[in-house]
């Protein structure tokens, strides 16, 4: 089981996915799903509302439902002393919906709406968006992206799904950071480096330091930001900045 987060600070909510699907068969499924959303929360210091994408959630017909349901209400419970206004989750079977103890919802739609939240990411750019990973390195003072899956930043209205979402992990930053890049799913449309530039004349007006990218996808592809062919390479280069630790690089090698 992995939980997947977005963090939308300044709508003061938090949207949840499942990496995988998943089939919650006794209440320690649901202790392990209780450990992960309050260690999701470590950044979260003021209320918030929830959305969750249960689609590929599902109870095992077999396990004891009472169980399960018992250890959801004390779940949410819990959740509910550290800043949780109310929950909403979307995609569950119908079968299964009795035993969760947060609002159903028919899609995700529906869920903003009764959670009272309106996306503020492009329409058209959903699929982008929802590939993009953010890592925080506070302590070297570096903002790691990287893509779930293969993406191509071929629109404006890609760029600006990706400036929207470094915006909202801003809001965990105090300091002055750099953005570190993982090219190896990425490609890049030339015709995009000037609202590329903008973007990131935006962050600069926000601490926004240095830009570097690491593993390009293919041998030759343009990127507007300076790539290098490996991780250590990149880090080496932030850490000679006096900005990165060597110790935190987390290479791997790649086929």
């Amino acid at each position: 089981m992995k939980l997947v987060f977005e963090h939308h600070y300044q709508q003061k909510y938090l949207e949840i996915s499942f990496e995988e699907p998943l089939t919650i068969r006794s209440s320690d499924d649901i202790m392990e799903l209780r450990q992960q959303w309050l260690a999701g929360l470590s950044s979260w210091h003021s209320p918030y509302k929830a959305i969750i994408n249960g689609e590929g959630i599902r109870v095992d017909p077999d396990s004891n439902h009472q169980e399960i349901q018992d250890a959801l209400e004390r779940m949410a419970k819990l959740l509910s002393g550290f800043f949780l206004k109310k929950a909403v989750i979307y995609g569950l079977p119908n079968d299964d919906q009795a035993l969760f103890p947060f609002e159903p919802a028919a899609d995700k739609d529906e869920a903003y709406k009764l959670a009272g939240v309106r996306d503020t990411g492009p329409k058209v750019a959903t699929d982008f968006r929802s590939a993009i990973t953010l890592q925080n390195h506070f302590k070297q003072h570096v903002m790691e992206l990287s893509f779930e899956a293969p993406v191509h930043i071929d629109s404006k209205d890609k760029v600006m799904a990706l400036r929207s979402k470094i915006t909202n992990n801003l809001m965990q930053w105090h300091s002055a950071w750099n953005l570190l890049i993982d090219c190896s799913k990425l490609e890049f449309s030339q015709d995009m480096e000037e609202e590329f530039n903008s973007m990131i004349r935006f962050f600069k007006g926000f601490f926004l330091k240095e830009i570097l990218g690491y593993t390009p996808k293919e041998k030759g592809l343009f990127y507007p930001f300076k790539v290098y062919r490996s991780r250590h390479a990149a880090a080496g280069r932030l850490e000679s900045e006096g900005h990165f630790s060597g110790e935190d690089a987390n290479c791997q090698s790649r086929k």
